[in-house]
């Protein structure tokens, strides 16, 4: 058996990989969920949620460092709607899961709270971006 291989929210009902007379190993399937709670407050932009395939080749702080250079990146256009923002940042960190070669599936959620627009615009503000005919 090739634990490495699993694909972790498929596997809760994988009886293969968890029974020992079907080759499986019970000690390596477990169909216990990990559950995290936290109040959300004013201060918080965004929650990014993202499938095993996503994180299994990139940090968190990765993904979150390409979110925001994705934000600031689109931000700069001109009237950019922030709905279309929060799309450009789930599909680039889905481009990234790609060109880390991730072996599993890719699937990202981006969830924006009121005070995102206000920090992306308050992080603008401190880019200096070279000229478009520049570079």
């Amino acid at each position: 058996m090739f634990p490495g291989r699993l694909s972790v929210s498929r596997t809760f009902g994988d009886i293969e990989a968890k029974r020992e007379k079907y080759g499986g190993n019970p000690n390596v399937v477990i169909a216990t969920p990990d559950i995290k709670e936290f109040t959300i407050n004013d201060k918080m932009d965004f929650l990014l949620l993202g499938c095993d395939g996503i994180f299994d080749k990139i940090s968190n702080s990765e993904v979150m460092k390409q979110a925001w250079v994705a934000a600031k990146r689109n931000y700069r256009q001109k009237d950019q709607p922030i709905h279309q923002i929060c799309g450009n940042i789930v599909e680039q960190v889905m481009k990234d899961s790609v060109s880390y070669k991730t072996l599993d599936n890719i699937t990202v959620v981006m969830i924006a709270f009121n005070n995102f627009k206000t920090s992306l615009a308050d992080e603008f503000q401190s880019i200096n971006f070279p000229d478009e005919g520049d570079g």
